[in-house]
């Protein structure tokens, strides 16, 4: 048995080794439930695997607002059986706002999972929706977040080498750490959330937007299965058109 070699030549190359790699590490995914909830967490999951780990943060962050708020205002109704206004949609501003709702303790009821909510809240969701790269470098490259052989951030958040904390520091290896660590640990507290309430699958309306969902989290995304998909792409049908007025055409509309 002879060993692989792969280098890489282009940048859907590199996208296609890092989808590959990364797939392996997300958990299960969150249950289908409707799309505003699901079509985030899907965009979240596809920029992490895709390599666009602060796109992730930013789609993982949202999901965890949307959802807790949709949790606090109807935790029976999801989907087209939820009916609520706008004004009652507008009535928390913010995570911190929501985790003082009065019936917060019936969704978020363990003290742990709370501490959890009020850290991202104070720190990784507000720093990320701002744009603040410097300070997530700041408050999450330290051995919590970040391998032993690659911490960055002395215990007081001081960069244990100059330029740490310049912005281009987060797109070496940071982003990757802070946001898979981000999505599992997200994904866990979605479960939760969705678990302490009564809502149901929701296929009522946009059902092939669930089987793009459940596409992406079934396919096998590794080099061989990856190429077998593009093998049997179909090719512009502008270009297949002029291909079969040629006297070309393609067997089943497929790429030779």
């Amino acid at each position: 048995m002879g060993f692989m070699i792969r280098t890489n030549q282009d940048y859907f190359n590199i996208t296609a080794e890092i989808a590959s790699l990364t797939f392996k590490e997300l958990p299960e995914p969150l249950p289908w439930i409707e799309p505003s909830i699901n079509m985030l967490y899907l965009n979240s999951a596809s920029s992490l695997i895709f390599g666009n780990y602060y796109a992730s943060i930013i789609c993982c962050s949202t999901l965890l607002e949307h959802t807790l708020r949709l949790a606090i205002l109807d935790p029976n109704n999801n989907g087209l059986q939820r009916k609520l206004s706008n004004s009652q949609l507008n009535k928390y501003q913010s995570i911190s706002d929501l985790l003082k709702a009065p019936n917060i303790n019936s969704i978020i009821p363990d003290t742990q999972d709370m501490d959890w909510w009020i850290q991202i809240a104070s720190k990784l969701r507000n720093k990320s929706a701002h744009y603040i790269i410097p300070t997530l470098l700041k408050l999450f490259t330290g051995k919590d977040y970040h391998p032993d052989n690659y911490i960055l951030t002395n215990e007081d958040g001081t960069p244990k080498y100059d330029l740490l904390h310049d912005w281009g520091s987060f797109f070496h290896k940071s982003d990757y750490y802070i946001a898979i660590r981000f999505f599992n640990e997200s994904t866990m507290q979605l479960k939760k959330i969705i678990n302490n309430t009564t809502w149901e699958s929701d296929l009522s309306w946009w059902k092939s937007q669930a089987d793009q969902y459940n596409m992406f989290f079934t396919f096998n995304w590794n080099i061989n299965s990856m190429k077998e998909s593009l093998s049997n792409m179909y090719i512009d049908l502008l270009a297949r058109g002029k291909s079969d007025l040629a006297g070309g055409g393609t067997k089943n509309g497929e790429i030779s």
